[in-house]
């Protein structure tokens, strides 16, 4: 049985079809090949062979196929099953399936790498660490990114309260957009003046609307429906007083040509701008405040040097709990009309930490962003004490973000700290020495508003305002503050939200957002060229068409904005003339057609493409509770393992690198770490992890359209190659012959020059034969006859032309046999070759580990036996005599003869055992050396005959 099977083996390695498989030139398989196949065989058919025949190809060496290729060329020769297969469908499996798919790509990418678990490069041990270290990272920042995100919005909820900061500031909005004379009515400076008096003096102080609740009838107290002075809409209390704030300009030269320069000698509203503040009240009379209105506007307090006007409120809510610092700013434009809007109206607790519990999420957001900052430290501080270029692998783009996320964490708490200072500290002291309790007690002392005589004689004036003054400074400080806490809370979330991609890497599933993000960035990026161009063409075009009627479109900004948010209604264009409005509604519905929705169609387009790409990419991975379980077992199979971080900056220090050799094996890995005592569980784990996972990234190679153009390239050159090559050869072919003729005495030159003559003189006589018919018959029968001549010389050439080509064609045979001959003698020369080297090296392998084996238990026992004075062992076998006849004597007082037989046997053959070691180690230390150094001495020797051996055994 193994006869056969050698033969087998020698008949199949013989086919020239594994020359063609091994160089991946599937083109060139021939039907014949298979044909020479079928025959090693020698199968009872020789047109089918059973598909149980070719899977015994596994077990022939020098197919150049692995047995997974095999496999896929057996089931595309059998696609019907039947257990049988032609030389055709032999021929088809081999050069149109599965199989010639993967010799293709062999060719082109090379042999796959053998991928031993035991060992693996120090690139793919590396290249998965990294791999490894990345993911989990990102996978244990998501949970620490949720809960860092949570006590931030449950913080940033408790403090801020924005829903009811919404509701104090609709109060100034709601008590100026009402009343006898609304603001909107107000459009210049005598106009402004009358809305002050009829519009906010009523709705703001409400004089007339206070009443002490003394006598409920409305008749007799017309101030029955506010039971407290100074109150805002009955609950919002104002702050001492009202201040009006004007800026005016100190005026400079204007820009106006010479002969304006006359009318226009400065401009007033241009120039530095001081501020000018006027303080109202609330305790004083409503005539009161309405004749210091009146004498303000004739004395033109509100000059042309006005260029904007303040009116700031700071009220408190004790229902709220709040605070809110509210300014009305009326701007006088250099253009001669005024316009309003509201400044800043900001709302914010007078006591963030009144209940200590508020201070528990502020604890945790600080505790985890702490644990944050630890994680980053453990690893920035063994990356730098690899120099600078350890800094450069350390900062990447997510670590780059963590720290960022870091310092704005920090900030933010500092900003939010301040505020804290500020509003709890600073602006109850300033508030503590405010006369409004005085100023209250009078005005309920005499059921009415005081006159500036009474409101004299119980404060100050100056001394007030200047009180004031510094309430509104720290006031306005306070509410900088806060809204700086604000905005930096408002890019906090951002910075959230990126961690919370960093934290999507770590699962396929959640990584086809970044993915698709990344993968279209690109093609959105040249999308967003075209479209922001065509876009701010439109946005142009509406700044000349609406610009001087629409008050959207008159700047670009604003421009820009109101286009992109389509807001043009029908009465900014019903007043054009007909043919401006065909052209107002051809530039909106041409906007509307071309970006609205064609390109914000493509745009969708482009994203879609890449989700579907990346999606259908990423097949069907692991969902999110199946990777954090496989975690939580890795983390517990790891608990006592090297922190990875530290074995990735120690591997790739490129000073001093722990493992530098190229090769990664289990014992040198140890070794590479054994200060850091790397258990071999380890180093099992490395090394094992990082081979599978180098294996898996190597399993599959996709052939892309270029190396398919690649392909198609080489094939037309190789076609070009032979047909060159076969023209090359019919030249030599028409030498060879000519030469032979040569020798021969027949010249072929001299043949074919006088044919060329013949057909000449054919040429030449035809036309004489048409006049003379006699001669024409004469030269035709003389003509036969040459021609007679001339074809038996030709059918002697090219009978001896045969023969020689035959003769060279059985040579060429011969030599190609011969020289397959020789490649394949050499081939298995090789092999056997390579076989004793691999037994040499598996064998000095084996000795080193030995060796090093040894020199581990010597090492372990000249640990034991250190300090042990070798001249001190001769005595001990007079010491175990000694103790053997102590032994006798006890049992001779034992009654059992035999179990004393028994006991003096066994000591006497531990005695001689013990002296007979004694002696040789006495011998070999000669009672002078130290037992250690004699140890040392015979590892060092067994070490060295290893080496010697090596180089013998290679």
């Amino acid at each position: 049985m193994e006869a056969s099977s050698e033969s087998l083996n020698q008949r199949v390695s013989r086919c020239l079809l594994w020359e063609k498989v091994k160089e991946g030139h599937v083109h060139l398989i021939t039907a014949e090949d298979i044909e020479e196949l079928f025959h090693a065989f020698e199968v009872y058919d020789p047109d089918l062979i059973p598909t149980s025949e070719l899977v015994r190809l596994c077990g022939v060496d020098g197919t150049h196929l692995s047995a997974e290729e095999i496999a896929d060329w057996i089931k595309d020769s059998d696609k019907n099953g039947t257990g049988e297969a032609s030389i055709e469908d032999v021929h088809r499996g081999i050069t149109e399936g599965s199989a010639a798919f993967a010799l293709v790509k062999r060719a082109l990418f090379g042999e796959e790498k053998e991928h031993k678990i035991t060992e693996c490069s120090i690139h793919d041990l590396l290249h998965w660490m990294h791999y490894e270290y990345d993911k989990k990272s990102k996978l244990w920042s998501l949970p620490e990114t949720l809960f860092l995100f949570a006590a931030f919005v449950i913080s940033v909820v408790l403090h801020l309260n924005v829903w009811e900061a919404f509701k104090s500031s609709r109060v100034y909005t709601v008590a100026l957009t009402y009343g006898d004379f609304a603001l909107e009515w107000a459009v210049d400076r005598d106009s402004l003046w009358v809305w002050l008096d009829e519009g906010w003096l009523r709705n703001v102080l409400r004089h007339d609307m206070i009443s002490f609740a003394r006598d409920p009838d409305p008749d007799k107290d017309p101030l029955y429906t506010n039971p407290f002075p100074g109150r805002v809409l009955k609950e919002h209390q104002i702050v001492g007083a009202v201040r009006f704030r004007r800026w005016y300009a100190v005026g400079a030269e204007c820009m106006a040509s010479k002969m304006w320069k006359d009318l226009y000698p400065a401009c007033n509203m241009h120039g530095e701008f001081k501020p000018d503040d006027w303080y109202v009240f609330y305790h004083e009379k409503r005539e009161v405040i309405e004749q210091q209105m009146e004498e303000r506007a004739r004395n033109f307090w509100l000059d042309d040097h006005t260029a904007f006007l303040d009116i700031q409120t700071l009220s408190y809510n004790a229902h709220q709990a709040m605070f809110t610092l509210g300014t009305l700013r009326v701007e006088f434009r250099d253009a001669g009309y005024m316009i309003h809007r509201e400044g800043m109206k900001e709302s914010f607790v007078d006591s963030p930490y009144y209940n200590l519990w508020f201070a528990l999420p502020d604890l945790l957001f600080v505790v985890l962003l702490w644990n944050v900052l630890y994680a980053e430290m453990k690893e920035a501080i063994p990356a730098a004490m690899n120099g600078l270029d350890g800094i450069k692998d350390y900062l990447k783009l997510w670590n780059v973000i963590d720290w960022i996320t870091i310092a704005f964490g920090f900030t933010t708490v500092s900003f939010w700290m301040v505020f804290v200072l500020k509003v709890s500290g600073e602006l109850p002291e300033v508030l503590a020495d405010l006369p409004s309790v005085a100023l209250d007690l009078a005005v309920f002392t005499n059921r009415s508003y005081l006159t500036a005589e009474e409101f004299d004689g119980v404060v100050d004036r100056l001394g007030f305002e200047t009180q004031m003054s510094e309430i509104f400074r720290c006031a306005e400080e306070v509410a900088e503050s806060h809204v700086l806490a604000r905005r930096f809370i408002f890019a906090y979330l951002f910075m959230l939200m990126i961690k919370f991609f960093k934290a999507f890497g770590s699962n396929d599933r959640l990584d086809v957002v970044i993915q698709t993000i990344t993968g279209s960035a690109v093609d959105v990026a040249h999308f967003a060229i075209a479209f922001a161009l065509v876009f701010i063409c439109f946005a142009g075009a509406g700044i000349l068409l609406l610009g001087t009627t629409v008050e959207g479109y008159h700047t670009i900004a604003s421009a820009l904005y109101f286009r992109w948010a389509e807001t043009v209604s029908m009465t900014d264009i019903e007043g054009f003339e007909p043919w401006l409005q065909v052209l107002a509604y051809f530039w909106f519905f041409s906007y509307l057609s071309l970006m609205s929705i064609l390109m914000i169609n493509i745009l969708v387009g482009l994203i879609f493409e890449a989700y579907g790409r990346i999606r259908s990419a990423a097949g069907e991975p692991e969902t999110l509770l199946e990777q954090v379980g496989e975690a939580v077992e890795n983390l517990k199979e790891t608990a006592n393992f090297l922190d990875m971080w530290y074995l990735i900056c120690e591997l790739e220090d490129d000073d001093f690198p722990a493992h530098p050799a190229e090769l990664v094996t289990i014992r040198s890995l140890k070794k590479a770490f054994s200060k850091d005592r790397m258990t071999k569980q380890n180093a099992e784990y490395l090394i094992e992890s990082a081979s599978r996972f180098a294996k898996k990234e190597a399993k599959r190679l996709e052939l892309s359209v270029s190396d398919g153009v690649r392909m198609i390239g080489q094939t037309r050159t190789n076609v070009n190659k032979l047909l060159v090559l076969s023209e090359q050869v019919n030249a030599m072919l028409k030498k060879f012959h000519l030469k032979h003729a040569n020798e021969t005495s027949e010249d072929w030159l001299s043949m074919y020059g006088a044919a060329q003559q013949e057909i000449q003189q054919e040429a030449v006589t035809k036309s004489v034969e048409e006049d003379d018919p006699l001669a024409a018959t004469v030269r035709q029968k003389h003509k036969q006859e040459v021609t007679q001549k001339k074809v038996s010389r030709e059918e002697l050439m090219l009978h001896r032309m045969r023969s020689r080509f035959s003769d060279m064609v059985t040579m060429t045979q011969e030599q190609s046999k011969l020289l397959d001959w020789i490649s394949r003698t050499i081939n298995e020369r090789q092999e056997s070759i390579m076989d004793k080297d691999n037994w040499g090296r598996q064998k000095a392998v084996v000795l080193t580990d030995r060796c090093e084996k040894i020199e581990i238990s010597i090492g372990k026992l000249s640990e034991c036996l250190k300090g042990v004075d070798p001249s001190q062992l001769r005595h001990m076998p007079d010491k175990l005599k000694e103790l053997a006849r102590k032994v006798h004597a006890w049992q001779v007082e034992d009654s059992r003869p035999s179990s004393r037989q028994d006991h003096m046997k066994m000591l006497q053959n531990q005695m001689d055992s013990i002296s007979l070691d004694v002696a040789q180690i006495s011998a070999h230390a000669k009672a002078k050396a130290d037992i250690a150094q004699a140890l040392q001495h015979v590892a060092s020797r067994a070490l060295e005959m290893a080496s010697k051996a090596e180089p013998k055994l290679s």
